[in-house]
């Protein structure tokens, strides 16, 4: 057993299938299930990422279902996560719940594509229906590992996970800990699917979605709306949802699988970039030379994936603090900087 394979199952207790990493009720044996016995149907969505996504998911499965209110209470009661569910459930009751589902249906993973839990490729489409979609989402690597570093108390809520970002940007580098595989080999390799199937993988830039400003919002919604064939009305409805915080937001919010503790405390609904872009290079300014140069070759491996997305926010991790954004709402950063998601309730599935 080599040192990652022993930090991983010792402290996390997550286990390797197929040499990736999951949490430790995964079941091969259902994921391969999946993998050889579900054919997906028209109008499904897929939104796969490397790292936990909390209410970014409200806002696409909106889009998917039909939705205009992202705050909505119950959104995500359904069992989306469908790995995960196929695992704890058992796979034939799971298909047999996703099925009675209405309308367009919305799945989330964070498997590679060797691993992607239905019948992959997609076979060519026949018919006058929207053929089955993956979105794959994909950040600023100092996004994606702040949230990574936020979730995982919830995630493993046994497990005694008490470093602070500093400590977790270091164990990251110098002890190799790869949750759902490498995150810069996850990005890639559904890079190269995109680009082999156009019209059913699509990579759409997180860091815009979690902007402030309104229209890179809205720009970035729309081509993921143009790629899932829903209308662009829809979207400009959508997006003013986003901006505009009801009353009772917490008190919907509070009942996800998986919620951000900035958003219960008045923050923003999707994952703020620009906060959790200050808060990595903050923590990564001061590690020693070492972790930030180990860093550094990790930023550079998306430069050579030829992907223009990836690469442009791999040039953009390389700059440091020169390329953050201005800071918005300081307040409801400095909130963040003292307080981790672990603290809620831990996640079900």
């Amino acid at each position: 057993m080599d040192v990652e394979t022993e930090r991983i199952e010792n402290i996390l207790r997550w286990k390797p299938i197929q040499g990736i990493y999951y949490p430790g009720f995964f079941k091969e044996s259902a994921i391969r299930s999946l993998q050889s016995s579900w054919d997906s149907r028209e109008g499904d969505v897929f939104l796969v990422s490397n790292f936990p996504v909390r209410g970014l998911q409200r806002v696409l499965t909106c889009m998917v279902e039909g939705h205009e209110n992202p705050w909505e209470n119950g959104l995500l009661d359904k069992p989306y996560y469908c790995d995960a569910a196929a695992s704890k459930r058992g796979v034939e009751s799971y298909l047999c719940e996703a099925e009675s589902w209405k309308g367009r249906r919305c799945f989330k993973t964070h498997a590679l594509p060797h691993l992607f839990p239905c019948r992959y490729p997609f076979p060519p489409h026949s018919g006058d229906g929207i053929p089955p979609k993956i979105l794959v989402l994909v950040a600023d690597p100092r996004h994606a590992f702040t949230v990574w570093w936020q979730t995982l108390g919830q995630i493993e809520p046994d497990v005694s996970f008490n470093f602070d970002l500093k400590s977790f940007i270091s164990e990251v580098a110098e002890k190799g800990l790869k949750l759902f595989g490498s995150y810069f080999e996850h990005t890639a390799a559904w890079a190269k699917e995109a680009e082999e199937h156009p019209d059913s993988v699509h990579l759409c830039m997180v860091d815009h979605l979690g902007s402030l400003d309104r229209q890179e919002v809205r720009l970035e919604m729309l081509e993921i709306a143009k790629f899932l064939c829903v209308p662009h009305e829809s979207v400009d409805r959508l997006v003013e949802a986003i901006f505009h915080r009801p009353h009772d937001a917490s008190s919907s919010l509070s009942r996800d699988r998986l919620v951000d503790q900035a958003v219960l405390e008045g923050g923003h609904i999707i994952e703020n970039t620009g906060q959790n872009l200050c808060a990595f290079q903050t923590a990564l300014d001061s590690t020693n030379g070492v972790v930030r140069e180990l860093w550094q070759s990790m930023f550079r491996l998306l430069l050579k994936t030829d992907n223009s997305c990836l690469v442009e926010i791999g040039q953009k991790a390389m700059h440091g603090t020169a390329s953050l954004p201005p800071m918005v709402k300081t307040g409801a950063f400095r909130r963040r900087s003292r307080s981790r998601s672990r603290a809620l309730q831990p996640v079900r599935f």
